[in-house]
């Protein structure tokens, strides 16, 4: 066998280098088409627009940390990935933003969508039906993303698209949502946050409960779910505001009966 020296080595190693900085700079391998699946919320026209490969980009040199950062510039574009079809096509595939929720506005005409990573996307119009109403038209438009609907938010509540919610009655319903037990969070349809002391939620059963502030978290839902499984489907109103005092009131009665969270029969 003949040994390679090391003078050798380093000379392949060179002209391996040479190579590779050649073909990364090759119109051979010029990006020329960009392939993109559309999803949901995000077009192809969309991808076109915001990917904006730079004159002369290759397979072997694009910077795909750049144009994923453009990407971004679309709130409903949480991340990017990339795959080169060689000699010239870049596939590009997006995962979307989830909304966490659907934020019906002041106006009551308009509502926007907020992510999970707690940054605005986009607004929507809410379209009632005949006999319909608004806050019902939002939450159809919910349900359809698998989001909750947040209602009766104070006009301070201004979003911008892809800029972080910031507003304290919309910290206050994500407290709750995030103190609550996963079981009894996937109970909640909507919340109405007026203020951070007067916050309510609706259950997809019907029933509403008034939480008040997002404090004594999971005493609240324990009262809560001590009234909904002694209670027959009678109870539609629960208060847990002050958890050493709650009430709740029953279908066809008028009165709200004070309770332990634990019996649906009052005095």
């Amino acid at each position: 066998m003949v040994a390679i020296g090391a003078g050798a080595l380093l000379a392949l190693a060179l002209v391996a280098v040479v190579a590779l900085f050649v073909l990364r700079n090759s119109p051979v391998f010029a990006i020329t088409s960009i392939e993109f699946e559309p999803t949901e919320h995000v077009s192809a026209e969309d991808v076109q627009n915001l990917a904006a490969v730079p004159e002369g980009s290759t397979l072997l040199n694009v910077d795909t940390g750049a144009i994923e950062e453009s990407l971004r510039k679309n709130p409903w574009i949480a991340s990017a990935s990339f795959s080169r079809a060689f000699p010239n096509t870049l596939r590009i595939t997006v995962e979307e933003q989830r909304p966490a929720a659907l934020v019906l506005m002041s106006s009551g005409s308009i509502a926007w969508y907020l992510g999970e990573s707690g940054c605005w996307i986009e607004p929507t119009k809410v379209e009632a039906a005949e006999g319909q109403s608004v806050d019902d038209a939002a939450l159809a438009i919910a349900e359809g993303q698998g989001c909750l609907l947040v209602t009766d938010v104070p006009s301070t509540v201004d979003p911008v698209a892809g800029s972080e919610a910031t507003d304290e009655t919309l910290d206050a319903v994500r407290k709750f949502q995030e103190g609550f037990s996963e079981d009894f969070s996937s109970q909640v349809a909507c919340y109405s946050a007026p203020s951070v002391e007067n916050v309510s939620c609706v259950l997809k059963s019907g029933v509403e409960v008034a939480l008040g502030a997002p404090t004594d978290i999971s005493e609240k839902e324990e009262i809560v779910r001590g009234y909904l499984d002694q209670s027959d489907g009678h109870v539609v109103r629960i208060n847990v505001r002050v958890p050493s005092n709650p009430a709740y009131r029953e279908i066809d009665s008028p009165n709200v009966q004070p309770g332990e969270g634990v019996s649906t029969t009052g005095e």
